[in-house]
């Protein structure tokens, strides 16, 4: 991370107000993981960083104000506030949230620990089908333990037909490094600009960066930004999507991403990018090139029954043993779909059950489950229209 552009902010003297408010009531020193301005050689590596620069967030309030920015006693000496019209008040109250964090722009990175690994296996045994792909997350968490250094997990492509769980997959690796997911689906954003680095305020209904919003709302420097279905990515016609989201890929440019409507710069180099896609030949090289792109085959054989014994058991938790574990010829035959269709035919078929008064699946129970999934089962008409057909 290029530390320099963020710990100016704490080296200037004119900007020394911001430092109690933004780092909370500790002093330095106390734990507050902020780094401080010149780091010597031999220093720890930080624990935390700056996921925004508090001096341009000073300097911005300062501009809404046109005087200097006193933070609480803004309130309590009843100082005057500004005049704005309404696009610009809320564009003051974004800057405002900001600033009345009592975390400051400090988050905490991430370090590889042998409980962070034993989880990764357990989401290896969940998603059999993404062992290359957890594989990957393992060494990486293994070399951050043997190393000392925060994570860092380059960008993930995971390619494959759809309904083969790899928005699953990725919500999974998140949960097994302990940090929160947030998944965009690019086949229904039409606004690349709004996704990643947010309007300039001349825009109509401008707003700041969707990620940036995300991050901040957050616990962690470093959560999981999902991607789904990146090559599906529509937008209007004078953008350049994929030239946008080139920013989350090259960390030279996401270790302070301007969020055009904050005129903030942002520190997104630490999170971690996953993106999906059916179809690679969608995308542009210079995307491809820039990700770790994974092949994922639809699964099969003993791997898809194993899936769908999973499926099932997470099915019959929520119906809190309202029925028992369906037999192997009721698995083996859930087992012809794609992981997405089992799931919605292991949940119809459990009502077919409960219907008719049984604690436990047949056969029955899924051919009609999957028949309803298929829009092959014709609902039969009612009322005066049943009685005027067979009139």
């Amino acid at each position: 991370m290029n530390d320099e552009i963020f710990d100016s902010a704490y080296a200037d003297a004119d900007k020394t107000a911001l430092r109690p408010h933004l780092n909370g009531s500790r002093g330095p020193g106390e734990g507050d993981g902020v780094p401080a301005p010149g780091p010597s050689i031999e220093a720890e590596p930080p624990h935390h960083v700056a996921i925004f620069d508090p001096g341009a967030l000073l300097i911005q309030l300062e501009r809404c104000y046109g005087r200097a920015y006193q933070f609480e006693a803004e309130t309590e000496l009843g100082l005057p506030q500004p005049n704005l019209s309404t696009e610009e008040q809320v564009r003051l109250d974004k800057l405002r949230w900001l600033a009345d964090d009592e975390r400051g722009p400090a988050r905490p990175l991430l370090f590889g620990s042998q409980a962070t690994r034993d989880r990764l296996a357990k989401a290896r045994l969940a998603c059999p089908g993404f062992a290359v792909v957890i594989d990957l997350v393992d060494r990486c968490v293994a070399l951050s333990m043997l190393s000392g250094a925060a994570l860092s997990v380059p960008p993930i492509l995971m390619l494959g037909p759809p309904g083969i769980g790899k928005t699953h997959a990725s919500k999974a690796i998140a949960k097994a490094l302990g940090v929160a997911s947030h998944a965009f689906s690019c086949a229904t954003n039409s606004d690349a600009q709004q996704l990643v680095v947010g309007h300039p305020t001349s825009w109509r209904g401008s707003r700041m960066s969707v990620v940036n919003e995300a991050l901040v709302g957050g616990d962690t420097a470093q959560p999981v930004i999902i991607l789904d279905e990146i090559d599906k990515f529509q937008t209007h016609r004078d953008e350049q999507p994929y030239h946008v989201l080139l920013n989350l890929f090259e960390p030279e440019n996401s270790r302070a991403l301007e969020d055009e409507y904050l005129r903030i710069p942002f520190n997104l180099s630490y999170t971690i990018v996953v993106a999906t896609a059916n179809d690679a030949s969608r995308l542009p090289d210079y995307i491809l090139d820039r990700l770790a792109v994974f092949e994922i085959a639809p699964p099969s054989g003993d791997e898809l029954l194993a899936i769908t014994r999973l499926i099932v058991a997470a099915a019959l938790a929520e119906a809190r043993g309202a029925i028992v574990p369906p037999g192997d010829d009721v698995l083996a035959r859930l087992a012809r779909a794609n992981p997405r269709r089992i799931t919605r035919i292991v949940r119809l078929a459990l009502g077919y059950a409960a219907a008719a008064g049984r604690d436990h699946l047949n056969l029955a129970d899924v051919e009609a489950a999957d028949r309803l999934t298929a829009g092959a089962a014709k609902p039969e008409a009612i009322g005066f229209l049943g009685a005027g057909r067979d009139g």
